[in-house]
């Protein structure tokens, strides 16, 4: 296990982020296997229902990752306060809490799943692999909970580099149980299924046996397997209301998604291209909040606030850098990166994306700076602020959008969520001189 109440704090959030940035990459990678290989082996359709399955799949699991980002918080400042007890207590009763949201999320995914892909608008082409696609994956939900809920302990104690491992091995048990149900026993859509739930599983036994076989104080016994109304509570305080941002979040991205839409196909495919990018570029501000949020917690849990404090100021700074030194990057290689993604004889989805990705570059490290506060206010247990800032950010960012594609078409989807960002830090800056002004309370240990 990795203790953080001692220690340089640069050098512990740098080695913290590392793992999880590449695991953040590789994630990416994971429904577009599935797409590559039921689009070779089955066909254009195939492949266009498991790209408009994958949406809704990825809301649900937006829901899942939420609660356990949540639940991580409540390991991380249980661990740091070194009260082993408490943190099997709390990992009994998340692990009920998950396996509820498992069963609620399958029954409702499995027999509401033809109205989402009508309220979607999926074609009627697409309509019955979806629905094959959709109920196999919702059926393996609760692999799904288990998986993020392990990894989110593993996060918790410091141990992101056992977290990509994991993760590894499932990207490439995906990638070998994807070819054998697909490309050789024929199961087309099914098989792209059954292989991903198949690879949540192996992964969450995975986390389950490094657990229980290399870090016997976090083992579970009968004694731990008790109801405690109080940990319950603060468990699904802190798992609501973080799953509740990260699914507004994604929600907020379907109505974005559904304005550029309207914008015609050359301002679809340029969004498509620079989402590509984009994703690639946040990827390291998502893994640096995650650091700050481990380390904030653990040393919070330990009572040491100076240290809190400092992990997020080095924190914003080596954020801050990062955004600074990647946007100017892209900023000078925007032509060059998109030519390997965009046909240099597409003169206007080039110039849509060119432009969406000039004023882009002007604002991303600001979202750098909105990730660090986020992953401290996760840190301190303050986890309302980060989802108020979230959420006013998508608000502020989508009514812009509809009210100013008209006038700056792609652009205007650029200049919203900048102004999004701004809005976003600025509550929570007021938020964090609110918190400073007051005693520091620890709301985790109390």
């Amino acid at each position: 296990m990795t203790d953080l109440t001692e220690g340089n704090i640069s050098r512990q959030i740098i080695r913290l982020a590392f793992p999880l940035l590449i695991g953040n990459i590789i994630q990416q990678f994971y429904n577009t296997i599935n797409m590559m290989i039921v689009g070779r082996y089955v066909g254009e359709n195939a492949f266009a229902a498991v790209g408009v399955s994958g949406s809704v799949m990825n809301f649900f699991i937006a829901v899942i990752i939420g609660l356990c980002v949540g639940f991580s918080i409540l390991f991380a400042s249980s661990y740091g306060a070194k009260d082993y007890d408490k943190l099997r207590k709390t990992i009994f009763m998340t692990a009920v809490i998950g396996l509820g949201m498992a069963v609620i999320l399958s029954l409702t995914g499995f027999i509401f799943v033809k109205e989402i892909l009508h309220a979607i608008k999926t074609p009627e082409p697409l309509f019955n692999e979806g629905v094959i696609y959709l109920r196999i994956i919702f059926t393996g939900m609760v692999f799904c909970v288990f998986y993020n809920l392990n990894a989110s302990i593993l996060q918790a104690i410091g141990k992101t580099n056992i977290m990509l491992f994991v993760l590894l091995i499932s990207m490439i048990c995906n990638l070998l149980l994807n070819y054998t149900f697909v490309a050789i026993l024929r199961l087309e859509v099914k098989g792209a299924a059954l292989a991903t739930i198949s690879s949540q599983a192996i992964s969450a036994a995975m986390c389950i046996f490094y657990i229980r076989r290399f870090i016997p104080k976090l083992k579970i016994s009968k004694a731990d397997m008790v109801w405690d109304k109080k940990i319950f509570a603060i468990s699904f305080k802190f798992g609501f209301t973080s799953s509740l941002q990260q699914s507004s979040l994604y929600f907020g991205k379907l109505l974005v998604q559904s304005a550029i839409n309207a914008l015609g196909t050359a301002a679809v495919m340029a969004y498509t291209a620079d989402i590509l990018i984009e994703q690639l570029l946040l990827a390291f501000g998502d893994s640096g909040a995650a650091a700050i949020a481990v380390f904030v917690a653990q040393n919070y849990g330990h009572n040491e606030i100076e240290r809190v404090k400092s992990g997020l100021i080095k924190g914003l700074k080596l954020m801050v850098t990062t955004g600074v030194i990647l946007s100017g990057l892209l900023f000078i290689l925007k032509p060059v990166v998109l030519s390997l993604l965009i046909s240099r004889t597409n003169i206007e989805v080039t110039n849509l994306a060119l432009g969406y990705l000039g004023i882009m570059c002007i604002f991303y490290p600001l979202s750098f700076v909105a990730n660090s506060y986020q992953g401290y206010f996760r840190g301190i247990g303050m986890i309302h602020f980060a989802f108020i800032a979230t959420f006013s950010q998508i608000v502020i960012r989508v009514i812009l959008i509809h009210n100013l594609t008209a006038l700056m078409h792609l652009n205007a989807v650029a200049l919203s969520t900048g102004i999004g960002w701004i809005a976003m830090i600025s509550i929570q800056s007021a938020s964090f001189y609110k918190i400073k002004r007051s005693e520091f309370k620890n709301t985790l240990n109390s």
